[in-house]
């Protein structure tokens, strides 16, 4: 064969062959076709370039944040400073405040907010008060609230000192309230001169209701019994409920700690005259009995009746002023002048509770400045009020008195044990 010839069938051959090779492997793939199954692909939607896939905002978890009041901080202050609009603020606090006494809330309190994921819009809000959870969330219809109160155990604890410079600062040291040594000298007003009696190493013990809640929360409840050492007495009282239901503070022998009447008429900065047989009179210049108590305290200052009784006067009388004039059990009779103006509704016939306004503080008649010009008569004669020694209104009898007896002898076992400051049985 001629070397071209050759050379030629070389090349043809090699041709054929890749020639061949390619044809079968298109007859495989056309063979093999109904047994091969592209994977499938969720169309993609289209977006501009620079957008990212994000997760969709309904199915991320609300976010919660804890805010602490602040001084000077409301509720709906709160609200607004977190983006919610004041008509939507205004509409949350309106379906609360049925619930709960918002007046309540304290700075340091916690306020714990819902927010949308997507906006950190305020979606809801939950808070614990007192013994209360208050839940609000926002609904088709707006916000809807619930409250929902908290299981606590109640049990009495005892705290105990000893007086260093004032009962006020050696009990709260010992871990009583400012409002606990206000209830205590509210209670023993008529038998402890809070400002004098007591002396440094007086010893007293208290038996509170402590309130515990699940979430580890303590809170001091009311007064269940104390025992206090005044000017070397001792002085004990002790909170019963009877068998109706009324509660009340009794002494170590079932007598009621409530008088006929009130030590005072008002809350005052000072007595500027007392009950004397020999007074100079700032107006007359001369020397004359006050058979009255006068109280200094600013114009406008609330008077309430010191007894229940029935108003025998009021209105104008001479040197008195405006003066109200009240008759009450036992032949006691107690009179009011100088009233800036005399309250709504006291007139003539009508029965008042002790404690009820009366009138208020004012310089009418002769009078040099704002004072409450107070006058106490038994039978008909001024006595001093200051040093009467007012009578108790009742004393426990029958089975209620039975059971006190037996709930003073437990209280007492609280109030003289020997451990100090911590929980002392169940009560």
């Amino acid at each position: 064969m001629h070397p071209e010839w050759h050379n030629k069938a070389g090349r043809f051959s090699g041709h054929s062959q890749r020639v061949v090779l390619i044809g079968v492997c298109a007859l495989v793939l056309v063979i093999s076709s109904p047994f091969f199954v592209p994977p499938e692909h969720e169309p993609v939607p289209n977006r501009p370039p620079s957008e990212t896939p994000t997760t969709p905002a309904e199915t991320l978890e609300p976010r919660r944040v804890t805010v602490k009041l602040r001084r000077g901080e409301t509720l709906a202050s709160v609200l607004r400073r977190h983006g919610l609009e004041p008509p939507s603020a205004h509409e949350l606090i309106a379906k609360v405040r049925p619930l709960i006494n918002l007046r309540k809330l304290r700075p340091g309190d916690d306020l714990h907010l819902v927010l949308d994921p997507a906006d950190d819009s305020v979606k809801g809000l939950d808070f614990v008060l007192e013994n209360d959870l208050v839940r609000v969330k926002t609904t088709a219809d707006g916000w809807s609230a619930e409250r929902q109160q908290i299981p606590s155990v109640r049990e009495p604890y005892a705290i105990r000192g000893t007086i260093q410079h004032s009962l006020y600062q050696s009990g709260t040291d010992a871990g009583l309230t400012p409002q606990h040594i206000i209830d205590l000298a509210r209670l023993l007003e008529y038998d402890i001169d809070f400002f004098s009696d007591f002396h440094p190493g007086d010893p007293f013990a208290v038996v509170i209701e402590q309130i515990r809640y699940p979430d580890g929360r303590h809170i001091p409840g009311k007064i269940l019994a104390a025992e206090l050492e005044a000017d070397n007495e001792k002085t004990s009282i002790f909170h019963f409920v009877l068998g109706n239901g009324k509660e009340g503070y009794y002494d170590s022998e079932g007598r009621a700690l409530r008088r006929s009447f009130l030590r005072a008429p008002l809350s005052y900065a000072r007595i500027s005259s007392p009950f004397s047989l020999k007074r100079r009179h700032p107006i007359f210049r001369t020397l004359r009995p006050h058979r009255a108590i006068d109280y200094a305290a600013p114009a406008g200052t609330p008077v309430v009746a010191v007894g229940s009784g029935r108003v025998e006067f009021s209105g104008w009388r001479g040197g008195y002023g405006n003066l109200v004039e009240i008759r009450h059990a036992g032949g006691y009779t107690s009179r009011y002048g100088h009233f800036s103006r005399i309250a709504r509704g006291i007139r003539r016939g009508v029965t008042v509770n002790a404690g009820e306004v009366i009138g208020y503080v004012g310089q009418t008649g002769h009078a040099t400045g704002p004072h409450l010009h107070f006058e106490f008569l038994r039978s008909g004669e001024k006595i001093n009020f200051l040093a009467l020694k007012l009578p108790r209104v009742e004393r426990l009898g029958g089975r209620d008195l039975e059971r006190f007896m037996a709930a003073r002898d437990e209280r007492l076992q609280l109030l003289r044990a020997h451990k100090t400051d911590e929980q002392l049985g169940s009560g």
